[in-house]
């Protein structure tokens, strides 16, 4: 190629180099950073490619591939011993307006204009890429956090109607039962052992302990005197049972048991005086026997062994002129009898119990009174007596109103 050769009018000839010193200039410069992609081979406009032809007609009859066309970068060529002086005619210097090349114009260049792209092997084709992603869809995400799950309300609920129904069972078993509950005092008792010592709560009672077999009936009475005679003699008779039946009776009012002094003094109203420190505030019970033929009302009191003979000597002087008789009437569950057999008491035992008792016309008629034990038996029949000690004795339980 001649040295005055310029393929683009535009430029002078000045600007490129013609001398070997400035060849070698460029030899000494560092080597250029390879390209980020491999380049294009460069194709000069119709202006050029006409100046070219009229400078250099051979050179363009056999047009070269492009895959043989150096790739470095404009502005660092390689030093003209390097290269084939046929690579060398084929330098050309850029364009004067510069073109910046990306992936997306080589792209659209080659399915305009055809050819490959240096490094890729023909035919391969980029693989299809879905749209449909599974399980992601194309919807807008919502900018904010995802609010976490509501939790269910169904176990709290269940926990809290397990407690309601708990403190209802609870109240109704053991706390109202505790209300309800009548006052009574506890008495304590220590057992010592050899080295063990028992500690046991007793309920007090207020009646003296007997053995079965008997029934016990609860006598309502609202008013105390001669009402509580009344009710008493009205609950002994209200519901007759089988004979020889031994029923205590507990005559209340308003859900109380009636005191000692309550009943003895309704039942015996001319109660001598000296008998009140040994018969009255101590341990009482009323009961009915039912014999064969007639009902009879009974009194046991814990007069205490320690108190037995002066109570003997008491009775005896109440015998006197017999008006311990018609001081006991009110014992008679039927009608009082009039007629006597004897003139005085008599006197018998039974079970170790000293009894003594005077005989009416009639059977099962007979004011009688005993002392077994520590306790005071008042009965108007015999065998209710007879009845009274037999329950005394053996194993006893407590009674509670």
């Amino acid at each position: 190629m001649p040295e005055d050769f310029n393929p683009n009018p535009n430029i002078s000839s000045q600007d490129f180099p013609k001398k070997e010193e400035e060849v070698s200039n460029f030899q000494k410069s560092p080597e250029p950073e390879p390209a980020p992609y491999p380049q294009q081979p460069y194709e000069p406009s119709a202006g050029q490619m006409g100046a070219y032809q009229q400078q250099a007609p051979s050179q363009f009859a056999a047009e070269q591939p492009a895959s043989q066309i150096p790739s470095e970068p404009f502005g660092q060529p390689k030093p003209e011993e390097s290269f084939p002086k046929e690579q060398e005619q084929k330098f050309t210097p850029p364009p004067s307006n510069v073109f910046i090349r990306t992936s997306e114009s080589d792209l659209e260049r080659i399915k305009t204009e055809g050819g490959t792209i240096p490094g890729i092997e023909p035919g391969i084709t980029e693989p299809p890429v879905s749209s449909e992603i599974p399980g992601v869809g194309f919807q807008e995400m919502p900018g904010g956090e995802i609010p976490p799950a509501k939790k269910s309300n169904l176990i709290p609920l269940l926990i809290i109607g397990i407690l309601v129904i708990g403190a209802v069972l609870l109240g109704y078993f053991f706390l109202w039962p505790l209300f309800r509950k009548e006052k009574v005092t506890p008495i304590t008792t220590t057992t010592i052992t050899g080295e063990t010592t028992t500690t046991t709560t007793i309920v007090y009672s207020p009646y003296p302990q007997i053995s079965g077999p008997f029934q016990k009936a609860i006598v309502e009475v609202k008013v105390s005197g001669d009402i509580v005679k009344d009710a008493v003699r009205s609950a002994a008779l209200s519901e007759l049972a089988s004979p020889d039946t031994f029923k205590v009776l507990i005559p209340k009012v308003h859900n109380d048991p009636l005191t000692n002094e309550e009943v003895v003094l309704s039942l015996v109203p001319q109660l001598p005086t000296r008998l009140h420190p040994y018969l009255l505030a101590r341990k009482y019970l009323i009961y009915t026997y039912y014999g064969e033929v007639n009902p009879s009302l009974g009194l046991i009191i814990d007069i205490g062994e320690e108190n037995r003979e002066n109570v003997k000597s008491i009775f005896l002087a109440w015998e006197k002129n017999l008006g311990i008789l018609n001081d006991l009437k009110n014992l008679f569950l039927v009608s009082v009898p009039t007629k006597k057999v004897s003139k005085e008491f008599q006197e018998t035992t039974n079970a170790g119990a000293e009894i003594r008792y005077f005989v009416y016309s009639g059977e099962e008629t007979a004011i009688s009174y005993a002392f077994s034990d520590q306790y005071l038996i008042m009965t108007s029949s015999l065998e209710s007596v007879n009845s009274a000690i037999s329950h005394l004795s053996g194993f006893t339980e407590p009674i509670y109103p």
